[in-house]
């Protein structure tokens, strides 16, 4: 009896362990097409009672997977979610930038601009011509500023999908917290727990889709998630990603970190680290890289392209007339006070004509010699270097007030019978501050604007007083791509001690002493320049009171410290609201200072003069110098080739990026097609394995059919 009940267990069990098998072949083969399943193999032991044999018994279900594999597959398909997810953004910029050939883009409609100025110069008089030329330079501004609203625009379009992609991962995050504890139960209960281990990992793979991502066993069957740069985001604590939404954004927006919060047990969360700076992959790198570095990179591009077409046109228009001359020039705010030295060189002619545009008086401006001559008589000391000084002398000459600057606006007015002022720049030795002429720097007679200046080359020198008084601060920051702030400094004006320009540069430079440098070029502009190991970084205003004098123009607006200016010289960009409502108003004369002009023989001013055209139109093919924008490099070339590098820049980002997603889309289907090989489930495989589990089924149910015979034979034998 003991041997048959013996066999009646071993069968028992061999009958029991083959249907478990059977089982688990059948699932296998139900998710033949399930992406991403893992075959399970049944696994046998033998078992033993005491030191007898008492049969099968299933040990448990493994997941047939190779980690190495495995993770090898994680890295590729993060780095091709980085990539894709740029893409996409790139694509919607590209289509709606148009294509270069359809002449519709900003570089097309600049080249548009300076072919109608050039169907102009034959005759300069033509209101339908004129007409053209404004309507280009305005649909040229509309352009320029729809660019770079889209940028900034997609700039918000990535924030919001940071912020979906956080909430993508906190929820598997959350997943398999609330699983860890089932699969150490079911282990812990000799369960099969590969159904729990299955939705896991699938938590896992969506996770490591978004950033980059490894795992780590914990105690009992648990699993831990850790970023490659070894920022925990589970393990007996659950970790949360946390970011304020920016709203609107804008030129002037600063996203706010990740933060990776701990939620301890009683529910409240403590903020261990910052993700931004160590996301290495994912999806959720690719939005960041497109959010917070191509995007602004291209964006300042932009800025760069707009503020030299403006200001060669501008440098140009200024030194035109209107036929007949405006009674006024009126400048715009440029932050100088009259105290200021003036800072020129060169020569300068200020003009007065009449009603029949005959020259009435002249005042030359010899700023180099210091001196002022009215109508070509006897020179004059100006008396001082002050802007003051000059406004004085000038208006001395005249005989009336000719010349005022108030709250940093000048202004260039008719005096006495004089009906109407031009202004004309010497042949030979043009007045220049900063290299633009006295009318320019002013920005008396300006055909286009953006809202901000198109330079921030002051023409201020070192040894010039600040003129931000001894009130106000402002505060600046060294910030790096990811959000990161390596130093920041507040310059006081009241307890700063700083009289002269250099005085505020030293300052900046101690404030950031081991960080960046600043310095105030020979044009008057200031530049930081962040040390070589924080070269990717850049100077953030993050409050100014300051206030230049009665001008009212900030430390920051006067100089463009921050990204922020560049971008918005690209903003609002358009032509000067009176020229386009009064075409008449476009400047394409030059002031005639010819012996029969000066005579009174000849007007000084004449309909017919095309040299304003021209000046305007060699505005298109002379070389300027154009410094790191974005990342475009310090280059020389005329704004119209600089404009078709910008278009380039911003497709070659695209091709870069769809070549980066191809090939590690390639990379991560390979891997992928490997995993499959071994772990998906092959249809011969589980058909070959029923049928052996089928056939040790029926052996087992023979056994058991034997064995009872054999027990019905003894009890038969008894009676």
């Amino acid at each position: 009896m003991t041997s048959l009940d013996a066999a009646l267990k071993i069968g028992v069990s061999g009958l029991t362990s083959n249907q478990f098998a059977l089982a688990t072949t059948a699932n296998n083969i139900a998710n033949v097409n399930t992406e991403g399943y893992v075959r399970k193999v049944t696994n046998f032991e033998s078992k033993v009672i005491g030191n007898d044999q008492a049969g099968v018994a299933i040990s448990g279900i493994s997941r047939f997977i190779d980690q190495f594999l495995v993770r090898e597959e994680r890295v590729a398909t993060a780095q091709q979610n980085r990539f894709d997810a740029m893409k996409e953004l790139h694509d919607q910029l590209q289509n709606l930038l148009g294509a270069p050939d359809d002449n519709i883009t900003f570089s097309g409609r600049i080249d548009r601009v300076f072919e109608d100025i050039a169907d102009l110069a034959p005759d300069p008089n033509s209101t339908v011509r004129r007409v053209s030329v404004i309507n280009e330079m305005a649909v040229y501004g509309n352009e320029v500023g729809r660019v770079s609203r889209v940028l900034q625009d997609l700039r918000g379009e990535a924030d919001r999908r940071i912020n979906e992609t956080l909430t993508t991962i906190n929820t598997a995050i959350d997943r398999i917290n609330d699983l860890n504890p089932k699969i150490r139960r079911a282990l812990a209960l000799g369960e099969d727990a590969s159904g729990l281990q299955e939705q896991r990992e699938r938590a896992v793979r969506e996770i490591g889709e978004l950033i980059d991502l490894r795992t780590f066993d914990l105690p009992g069957g648990g699993l831990g998630l850790v970023s490659d740069s070894g920022v925990v985001l589970l393990d007996a604590l659950v970790r949360k990603l946390n970011k304020v939404s920016a709203g609107t954004v804008g030129t002037n927006t600063e996203f706010a970190q990740i933060s990776v919060d701990k939620v301890n047990p009683d529910g409240s969360t403590e903020t261990i680290t910052v993700l931004d700076p160590v996301v290495q992959s994912g999806k959720l790198r690719g939005l960041l890289d497109m959010r917070d570095i191509q995007l602004p990179a291209m964006a300042v591009e932009l800025g760069e392209m707009s503020a030299k077409v403006i200001d060669l046109l501008n440098a140009a228009h200024n030194d035109n007339s209107t036929v007949p001359p405006p009674s006024s020039l009126v400048g715009r705010n440029v932050g100088i006070l009259g105290t200021d030295a003036h800072n020129f060189t060169g020569t300068v002619t200020f003009g007065m004509v009449d009603a029949t545009n005959t020259l009435t008086n002249r005042v030359e401006v010899d700023f180099t010699g210091g001196t002022v001559s009215l109508n070509g008589g006897a020179s004059v000391a100006i008396g001082g270097t002050m802007i003051d000084d000059v406004i004085t002398a000038v208006n001395a000459q005249f005989g009336g007030t000719a010349l005022t600057l108030v709250n940093g606006v000048m202004t260039f007015q008719a005096t006495g019978a004089s009906t109407g002022v031009a202004m004309l720049q010497d042949t030979t030795t043009a007045s220049a501050r900063a290299g633009r002429g006295f009318a320019h720097f002013f920005g008396l007679n300006d055909v286009m604007q953006a809202l901000e200046p198109s330079h921030f080359q002051t023409g201020l020198l070192g040894t010039d007083a600040h003129g931000f008084g001894a009130t106000g601060d402002i505060t600046l920051q060294l910030k790096g791509p990811r959000g990161q702030v390596a130093q920041e400094f507040t310059l006081d004006f009241a307890t700063a001690g700083a009289t002269t320009l250099t005085d505020v540069v030293n300052a900046l430079n101690t404030g950031f002493a081991g960080f960046a440098s600043f310095s105030l070029d020979s044009n008057g502009e200031l530049q930081a320049t962040p040390v070589t190991s924080l070269s990717d970084y850049r100077i953030l205003m993050t409050n100014d009171t300051t206030a230049r004098g009665a001008t009212g123009v900030s430390m920051s607006d006067l100089f463009g410290i921050g990204r922020v200016y560049r971008m918005d010289q690209a903003h609002q960009v358009a032509v000067r609201s009176d020229i386009v409502l009064d075409p008449r108003k476009l400047a394409l004369a030059q002031l005639d200072l010819s012996a029969t002009a000066l005579a009174g023989i000849d007007p000084a001013l004449t309909v017919g003069d095309n040299r304003g055209v021209v000046k305007l139109q060699n505005a298109g093919v002379v070389n300027v110098s154009f410094p790191t924008a974005g990342d475009l490099s310090p280059t020389t070339t005329t704004i119209t080739a600089y404009a078709g590098t910008v278009l380039s820049d911003f497709a070659l980002k695209a091709d870069e990026v769809v070549e980066r997603e191809s090939d590690s889309r390639a990379l991560s289907e390979e891997i992928t097609a490997r995993i499959v090989s071994q772990t998906g489930v092959n249809l011969e495989e589980e058909l070959a394995n029923m049928i052996l589990f089928q056939n040790a089924f029926n052996a087992s149910a023979r056994l058991l059919q034997t064995t009872r015979e054999m027990f019905e034979e003894l009890l038969a034998i008894k009676r």
